[in-house]
């Protein structure tokens, strides 16, 4: 199974200069608020995704005064090892693969699965669909090697469909879009739709085993499955004009998470959706580790906030359970020495001590 074997990092915000060789299972980050714990998670969402959890101005991540941020890292896959690599200037980033410049995205996310669990995790029960429907379709990314040709074929036409729509074009030059809009939502729907059904018992047990209660999900594609998308699209028309967008499709995708059957956006307490959330990630975790793909990396920033200590020993668990490489960042080490085994990694002012 693949891991990060090692990172190195130049010129990040705080982290001026790090090198790194992490532990294959479990790290600690541990440091006082500002000491780069956070930022070194980061490093490894921007090595695999090419943007940061954080914020999208790429020139805010480049350390004050310098002109380019670097960031390298070893994954080994089997008995080899693939370089990584992206470099920061300006508002662009440039990835590396094996030394060469340029390399497809793609490649470089399926090489290092990367899942954040952050402050913002209890946004996927307490706000909207989309963040729900991200974690979806990057599990069907990883899984199903048919899903990213059909997203781009999708995304294509709902963008051009979307641009006819707000250009008040006529109907027929917008229905010349609803073919291949049908075609790639469809296909994609396919995929998803399996990945959700896979997902979905394992999501129910660590849900129920962490928070104690029945958990579950409503699936809804985005449209009424019963009818065909194509007579969907032409007879909401008028309305679509209106809203200036596609109103269905993939694109309105939505899990509606359960708790003892009722919406858990509405009656789960802060720490019943940290749990219901964590639960989500892990799971999503679980179907790479188990189907083959490449081993996740979890990169989880301060877990036991608003947990009380059983929930959290069982949280801390959960993970550990999973089989993925994680990076958990602390102020307070006690819990999880105690809880877990895990090396230690301790920042002082952007650099390791």
């Amino acid at each position: 199974m693949a891991r990060l074997t090692e990172i190195q990092v130049r010129n990040l915000r705080a982290l001026e200069e790090m090198d790194l060789s992490p532990d294959g299972q479990v790290n600690l980050v541990t440091g006082h608020n500002g000491a780069g714990k956070t930022t070194l998670l980061e490093s490894i969402y921007l090595l695999s995704r090419g943007r940061s959890f954080r914020g999208s101005d790429l020139r805010q991540l480049v350390t004050h005064g310098k002109q380019a941020a670097a960031i390298s890292g070893t994954v080994a896959v089997g008995k080899a090892g693939r370089r990584l690599g992206l470099t920061i200037s300006g508002r662009s980033a440039r990835a590396r693969l094996d030394g060469a410049d340029g390399a497809r995205r793609p490649e470089i996310a399926r090489l290092l699965p990367v899942l954040n669990l952050d402050a913002r995790l209890m946004d996927l029960v307490d706000r909207g669909p989309e963040r729900r429907r991200l974690l979806l379709n990057w599990v069907t990314f990883h899984v199903e090697p048919g899903f990213n040709a059909a997203w781009r074929r999708f995304r294509r036409a709902l963008r051009q469909r979307n641009a006819s729509l707000r250009q008040g074009a006529g109907a027929n030059a917008i229905a010349a879009w609803d073919g291949e809009f049908c075609r790639a939502a469809l296909e994609m729907e396919a995929l998803r739709k399996a990945v959700a059904e896979r997902l979905r018992p394992r999501f129910a047990k660590i849900a129920a085993r962490l928070t104690g209660m029945p958990a579950d999900w409503d699936y809804h594609p985005g449209w009424p499955m019963e009818d065909s998308l194509e007579e969907i699209l032409r007879a909401g028309l008028d309305g679509d004009r209106k809203q200036g967008n596609t109103r269905f499709g993939p694109q309105r995708a939505d899990l509606i998470l359960r708790l003892e059957s009722r919406r858990a956006r509405y009656i789960a307490s802060r720490g019943q959706q940290k749990l219901l959330a964590s639960s989500l990630m892990l799971a999503a975790a679980e179907v790479l580790v188990k189907e083959g793909a490449n081993r996740p990396v979890l990169l989880v920033d301060e877990p036991l906030v608003e947990l009380d200590a059983d929930h959290g020993r069982e949280l801390l668990k959960a993970f550990v359970e999973r089989g993925a490489q994680l990076f958990i960042a602390a102020v307070e080490t006690a819990p999880y020495r105690r809880w877990m085994e895990a090396r230690e990694i301790r920042l002082k002012e952007g650099a390791l001590v």
